[in-house]
């Protein structure tokens, strides 16, 4: 048979001649679709929903010798769709993890800036959450600059410490 005439046959509801012009492309939509994809599985699954989307569109097929144009056309939009859907999905649990694992940061960052003694916890407040320069937190605390960057010092080499232990729990 003919395109034409399977197309036209396949259009009024012989499934025997849809699966002809199918499965003569069968490879063809396999290898496109995994081009896309770059996986057996997730391959496959375009392969068999471009099936799906061409067998219950095929009433809109115009001119019956472009089915195959028409079909990889299906099956181009379908894998861009599959590619964004899971592109999608993946930002998101990225912005998720993201999300938590820089709260439990900030989480643990806090407990060890609370858990330091009074300077050191002063400096480091004042340094690296409102800012100040050295000199301006030594003119408030009334101490050196020497001073205030050997507690700065200190500060951050205990925090590291406490970080770092919580880190390998």
């Amino acid at each position: 048979m003919e395109i034409n005439d399977l197309v036209n046959s396949a259009v009024r509801g012989n499934d025997d001649a849809f699966y002809q012009l199918v499965s003569c492309r069968k490879d063809m939509l396999y290898r496109t679709a995994f081009s896309y994809v770059k996986n057996k599985e997730d391959a496959l699954d375009i392969v068999s929903e471009t099936v799906y989307k061409t067998y219950i569109s095929l009433k809109k097929i115009k001119e019956p010798k472009y089915f195959y144009t028409y079909l990889q056309r299906i099956l181009i939009n379908t894998a861009i769709d599959f590619l964004r859907k899971k592109k999608d999905t993946a930002e998101i649990k990225e912005d998720i993890l993201a999300d938590k694992a820089e709260s439990e940061s900030y989480i643990d960052l806090k407990h060890s800036v609370d858990s330091l003694g009074g300077d050191y916890k002063t400096i480091i407040i004042m340094k690296y959450f409102q800012d100040f320069t050295l000199k301006e937190i030594g003119d408030i605390l009334g101490c050196s600059l020497g001073t205030v960057k050997s507690r700065l010092h200190k500060a951050l080499s205990i925090l590291k410490l406490d970080l770092e232990e919580g880190y390998y729990e």
